[in-house]
């Protein structure tokens, strides 16, 4: 699950040195197993369902992003939150998308996060009745 956080992450815009392993490979590692657990204490089960791979996966990305925020070792301003396209027209047809220029970086970055950290909600199907 590790090389597949870290594309995750690259394909938010965060870079992950591979070489050598470091202080981010272990919050790395200690997040999968904090999400790995969560999961398993909120289904009841001994193993993630794989259809909950991929939200384990933005899971583990979201409290990596919460921890280095939290410390102060992640600079948000590298992160790109520009939308594609604000406004698409085609013919006569204008559809405007709904985006507010006054957002902070930061104040987005915590959408993000928040978005990438999911609820319990996710689980309720696979939930198990233990005794």
């Amino acid at each position: 699950m590790l090389e597949e956080v870290k594309a995750r992450l690259g394909s938010l815009g965060v870079k992950i040195p591979s070489e050598p392993p470091g202080a981010d490979d272990m919050l790395l590692n200690f997040s999968i197993d904090k999400v790995t657990n969560h999961i398993k204490s909120q289904t009841n089960l001994s193993y993630i369902p794989s259809e909950l791979k991929e939200v384990a996966i933005d899971m583990v990305a979201g409290e990596f992003l919460y921890m280095k925020k939290g410390m102060g070792q992640l600079n948000i301003e590298t992160i790109d939150f520009s939308p594609v396209a604000k406004q698409v027209q085609d013919g006569d047809t204008n559809v405007s998308f709904a985006v507010d220029i006054k957002t902070t970086p930061e104040a987005k970055f915590d959408a993000l996060v928040n978005y990438l950290r999911h609820n319990e909600v996710d689980f309720i199907r696979y939930r198990v009745l233990t005794w």
